[in-house]
């Protein structure tokens, strides 16, 4: 089993169990904010469930119909994540503004407490292996998943309002305005998902400068490459990558071919580029 599935199972169940909690702790106290917070924790263990069998399947191996591999599949996944989040904020939002007031108890701080340094845990790993990867399904889950400590930061500060609310009347309304923050924030995290895949799947180029800047580097250090011009476009955790090279003019047809595979197989070998399927094109000039 990869680091992406132990990853992706241990924040499973650890979504499970708190969702759990706090929908049980908001039911039980009879407060909307922490059964909003729990829904929402709930749609991370629906997400990464999704994910994990996205995972699965985007690492198939090419096929003569799909030359490229299944990496995008990854974009689907997370297309799906972000119509359940959008779904979601809006059941949110309409259980905040018919929420009734109502004094919680401070047992729900110690169990949100307890959840928040579990889930802090989890977005470390979900964070440092995503980047370690390069997993486009560990960075969503990890960007979905943060919004989940902040909605528990803002539960926290309603039951310490609430507590007041008998002598500061205005504090009675904590839980109604911090419920649709919530599903506010859920539904921008949503937005935000939705079109960042949909701009991946149908091809967008990568803008990072250092992953372009380190391959060019690499590029120009090999003998007989003059200038370059490079082309990433993702494809979930690789990239598919077009190179417009221009070689040095006075080798032979024959090097040129073998430069050419050089190329092509340093690029795949390098492990830090995570490129996959490289296409060169040569050219006797390259403009600047």
């Amino acid at each position: 089993m990869g680091k992406e599935a132990k990853v992706l199972i241990f924040s499973m169940v650890s979504n499970l169990f708190i969702s759990i909690a706090k929908i049980l702790g908001g039911v039980f106290f009879h407060f909307g904010s922490l059964l909003a917070d729990g829904l929402q924790t709930f749609s991370d263990f629906v997400t990464d469930v999704v994910s994990f069998f996205g995972a699965k399947f985007s690492k198939k191996q090419p096929t003569k119909t799909h030359p490229f591999g299944f990496g995008k599949v990854e974009y689907l996944t997370n297309l799906f994540v972000g119509i359940l989040l959008f779904l979601l904020s809006i059941f949110i939002i309409y259980n905040g503004f018919h929420s009734s007031f109502h004094v919680p108890s401070l047992m729900v701080l110690w169990i949100l407490i307890i959840c928040f340094i579990i889930k802090a845990i989890v977005l470390f790993f979900l964070y440092s292996v995503g980047k370690k990867i390069n997993s486009q399904l560990l960075i969503t889950s990890f960007e979905e998943s943060k919004m989940d400590l902040y909605s528990s930061c803002g539960v926290f500060i309603a039951t310490i309002l609430l507590q007041f609310s008998n002598e500061i009347y205005l504090f009675r309304y904590v839980d109604f305005v911090v419920g649709v923050i919530i599903g506010l924030l859920v539904l921008k995290t949503s937005f935000d998902i939705l079109i960042d895949n949909s701009m991946n799947l149908i091809g967008k180029v990568e803008v990072d400068p250092k992953v372009t800047k380190e391959i060019e580097e690499f590029l120009l250090n090999i003998k007989g490459v003059e200038k370059v011009k490079i082309f990433l476009i993702r494809y979930g955790k690789y990239y598919k990558i077009q190179l417009i090279i221009e070689m040095d003019s006075n080798l032979t047809l024959r090097q040129v071919t073998r430069l050419e595979e050089k190329i092509k197989k340093e690029l795949v070998r390098h492990r830090s580029f995570h490129v996959k399927y490289p296409t060169i094109y040569v050219t006797s000039h390259l403009e600047d």
